[in-house]
């Protein structure tokens, strides 16, 4: 089952990470401690050999070689394959808890939109949930041997309530040559969902083809997401990948198991440490690689089937249950008193503020703070510059000015001096027209 610790972790102490040390299922422990005694074995078995039944000469020669491939160690770039394999894998895994799929959406939408409370307005909501769901166990079924062990055949999944005896023969009739050879139905029970919003809308349950096209959408999301698994399970990483990973580590350790420093130790501290944190970090690729095992912590694909039938028949059974229509119990208040219990009322809120929502910036002297067009802006301040005079009435029909353009001539009668000029004609990134000059 899927380890849960973040009940240790709630709080950070000095001793917080230390505490998880000490357990034991689904720990870097019970990953790596098989791999960790053959290694201690096989260094010991070494370090006896060397020191009792090799003479002088042998000893030399043997130190020499080892001498030679812990000068070339180096050479296998083991922190870069681990960790560019470990966000590889972290990353596929991370989608595929993102699209294992929880039936609460369909449920809530079939709730809203196939409405009524008589009996076959229920059995309409409860087949859609059922085969929503009978997809995702179909497709677990053919990937987790968690669920492959509770459905070893067809005839089991109707025995639990997923399936009728009808719908199972229903569902075989589909086998053809094509079928059998590419072995996957998992569509039928989504054809079947969205059959039944055809035919709730057909009998008045889904009131409009919105509502209908609302539903179909959604199951289709959802059928959508349970696709996605199946293609990850479908398509792995290249072969080729984990077996560089594996390959490198194991090597490397292989290359190591008995490196001789100008004095020999009966007990490798610092090769057992580096020993336990790369191959600690392969068991971490090792058990996120497929989530579908079952590993102490790979996903819980049986406890989800059950927390999404039960959820989504309990929804379809109670449709459009809503309280009354009364006054909230701050209806009448000015102030919402914001109320805690006794022993939270006394730790302090802190809210939130914009991170420059309190910086002042005080006017320089009394006059109002007057806005114009960036210094750098030479359309605007042509723009400025071709309006005409507020004075000048020949010709005032040639153009309509709109609201911005009378804020910005505005600006230009009022603030457009000599010195501002000058200032814009200096700036080196560009240079006033020169037959704007005269203005």
């Amino acid at each position: 089952m899927t380890i849960n610790y973040n009940k240790e972790i709630m709080t950070s102490h000095p001793w917080t990470f230390f505490l998880l040390l000490f357990k034991w299922k689904g720990s870097i422990w019970k990953a790596v401690y098989m791999e960790t005694i053959i290694f201690l074995i096989c260094y010991g078995i070494i370090s006896v050999i060397y020191k009792t039944a090799m003479g002088e000469p042998s000893q030399r020669t043997f130190e020499s070689v080892v001498r030679y491939f812990d000068k070339r160690l180096s050479y296998i770039p083991l922190e870069f394959v681990l960790g560019f394999f470990v966000t590889t894998v972290v990353n596929r895994w991370t989608k595929l808890y993102q699209t294992i799929g929880f039936i609460d959406n369909v449920g809530l939408m079939a709730n809203l939109y196939v409405r009524g409370a008589t009996e076959k307005a229920r059995i309409y909501r409860r087949n859609i949930m059922r085969y929503c769901e009978l997809v995702q166990v179909l497709v677990f079924r053919d990937m987790s041997m968690r669920t492959r062990r509770r459905f070893p055949t067809m005839e089991t999944i109707v025995a639990a309530g997923f399936m009728n005896k009808h719908e199972l023969e229903l569902y075989n009739s589909y086998d053809t040559k094509y079928n059998s050879k590419l072995g996957t139905k998992y569509w039928i029970p989504a054809n079947w969902a969205l059959c039944m919003t055809y035919k709730a809308r057909k009998d008045g349950y889904i009131e409009s083809d919105y509502f209908k096209a609302q539903m179909e959408a959604e199951i289709r999301t959802w059928r959508t997401n349970i696709e996605w698994v199946c293609n990850y399970d479908w398509v792995p990483l290249p072969l080729m990948y984990p077996q560089l990973v594996c390959l490198a580590v194991n090597l490397y350790f292989l290359v190591s198991i008995k490196i001789v420093d100008e004095v020999d130790v009966y007990f490798p501290v610092m090769t057992f440490l580096q020993f336990i944190f790369y191959m600690g970090w392969l068991k971490v690729i090792d058990v996120m690689l497929n989530p579908f095992g079952e590993d102490d912590d790979d996903f819980e694909t049986n406890a989800l089937i059950d927390r999404n039938i039960t959820m989504g028949l309990m929804i379809a059974d109670n449709p459009m249950t809503t309280p009354d229509l009364r006054k909230d119990p701050f209806y009448d208040e000015v102030d919402v008193p914001l109320l805690y219990s006794e022993e939270s009322s006394h730790i302090p809120n802190h809210h939130y503020h914009g991170s420059a929502s309190e910086v002042r910036l005080e006017n320089r002297g009394s006059a109002p703070v007057m806005m114009m067009p960036h210094s750098q802006s030479a359309a605007n301040l042509q723009r400025i510059m071709s309006f005409k005079s507020v004075d000048d009435e020949e010709k005032p029909n040639l153009f309509s000015m709109s609201h911005d353009d009378s804020r910005m001539r505005n600006w230009r009668e009022v603030s457009l001096d000599s010195s501002f000029l000058t200032d814009l004609n200096e700036n080196k990134d560009w240079k006033i027209p020169t037959n704007l000059q005269k203005y």
